[in-house]
């Protein structure tokens, strides 16, 4: 963990992963890019849209029988919707993503290694979705892709935007940061998620998780909840 001071009003800013480079001050919402020896200031985020998550920064929780916290979020915005995305830290270093939207819950983590050439074929095809708002025609969901040794079916590709984050984040998350999604399920619960952002590509895979299964602590205070 390391500590730095808030370019903008001199708090704590807080990184609990050593790959996180990217930060929003808690107290007065400057966004920060890490160096090797201090922080920058990028700009100022604007409020998070509220949401009824019961979830928060420093909720816990466990997969696998592995403790993580929950260290950043990204809220995201599509044509039809809204959903979080949870950055979390495991015990023993892992960083991963839990995905929230309409109750249900995904947990990913990065696959490392390249991605096989169909995934960066497709994602050439949705190159357009960033810069004209249309995908080549190629682009379509349906197609199968072996990803982490499971096969999964692409069910949805989506232009999507980032509307606020919060806490520590491996890459810089203005808001209007803008992202090719494709999302993938296999037969068994596995998820995955195909990203593009328009200079790099990241395939994310895990599976759907219950909420019980995750044994949170530490959550918001919610009426009814």
């Amino acid at each position: 963990m390391r500590k730095f001071d808030c370019p903008s009003c001199g708090a704590d800013v807080t990184f609990r992963s050593a790959q996180s480079v990217y930060a929003v001050c808690a107290y007065c919402q400057s966004m920060v890019v890490r160096t090797d020896v201090d922080v920058k200031l990028i700009g100022v985020m604007a409020a998070l849209p509220d949401d009824m998550s019961p979830l928060q920064l420093g909720s816990g929780g466990y997969f696998e029988q592995q403790p993580f916290t929950l260290i950043g979020r990204l809220k995201i915005g599509w044509r039809d919707g809204l959903w979080n995305e949870w950055h979390l830290l495991t015990a023993d270093g892992r960083r991963g993503w839990i995905g929230e939207a309409q109750g249900s819950f995904s947990i990913s983590f990065e696959l490392e290694g390249p991605l096989p050439r169909d995934v960066e074929v497709t994602l050439d095809h949705c190159h357009g979705l960033l810069t004209s708002g249309k995908p080549a025609a190629e682009a379509r969901p349906g197609f199968a892709v072996q990803l982490g040794g499971t096969t999964l079916r692409a069910v949805d590709i989506k232009l999507a935007t980032c509307l606020g984050s919060e806490g520590e984040l491996p890459f810089a998350a203005p808001k209007g940061r803008r992202t090719v999604a494709i999302d993938c399920i296999g037969r068994q619960g596995e998820f995955a998620t195909l990203d593009h952002d328009g200079r790099e590509a990241h395939a994310y895979v895990g599976r759907y998780v219950e909420w019980d299964a995750f044994r949170f602590t530490n959550l918001r205070p919610l009426e009814g909840w």
